[in-house]
This record gives structure tokens, C-alpha cells and sequence, in this order.
């Protein structure tokens, strides 16, 4: 069975590598490669639904008692991924200016 610290990195890295991702797919549309763009915000949908997974299933889990112990790590989790899943409509936002600009 996977441990709470386990988990919790989990979250940081998949919700990081997506944050990344999407502030990558940022940078292509600013120089007007919306393709490459599309591709990395792709990517980025695909690490921030293992994050949302794997956040989901901690909360399946205390949801049927099993409840864990308060983790600063975990709070450290969740604020990963908070910022990546409101990031990515702001993102997607910026980058839709940048094609009508374009």
C-alpha cells in the first residue's frame, strides 16, 4: 500500500510537471507556435489528471474512514496542485489572445 508521503509526492510531481507544461505551451504561443502550444497544454491535461487521481483517491479513502494523520506535506500537495488546475484556464486564456493577436 502506497503511504501518505507517497502520495503525496506524487501529487507535487504530476501537478508541477503540468504547471510546467502549460507555462512551456505559454512560452510557444507568445513566439506563435500554437501546434506546439496545443501539444504541451495536451501533455499538461494528462500529468494534472494523475494529480486529480491521485488526490481523488485520498479523499475515496478518508471517505470510507480511513482517515490519515495531518501532513504538512500533503498541505504542500494540495497547493500544487490548486495553482496548476487554476492556471490552466488562465493559460488557456492567454494563449487564445495570443492567436487573435497573431
Amino acid at each position: 500500500m502506497e503511504s501518505i508521503e507517497q502520495k503525496a509526492f506524487r501529487i507535487i510531481s504530476a501537478a508541477g510537471d503540468s504547471l510546467s507544461m502549460m507555462l512551456e505551451a505559454l512560452k510557444f504561443s507568445r513566439n506563435g507556435d500554437f501546434e506546439e502550444a496545443e501539444r504541451l497544454m495536451q501533455k499538461a491535461d494528462e500529468f494534472l489528471l494523475q494529480a486529480h487521481k491521485a488526490q481523488t483517491e485520498l479523499i475515496v479513502e478518508e471517505s470510507r474512514g480511513n482517515r490519515t494523520e495531518y501532513s504538512v506535506l500533503m498541505v504542500h500537495a494540495q497547493d500544487h496542485i490548486m495553482n496548476a488546475m487554476l492556471a490552466k484556464p488562465l493559460i488557456k486564456e492567454i494563449i487564445n489572445l495570443y492567436k487573435r493577436l497573431g
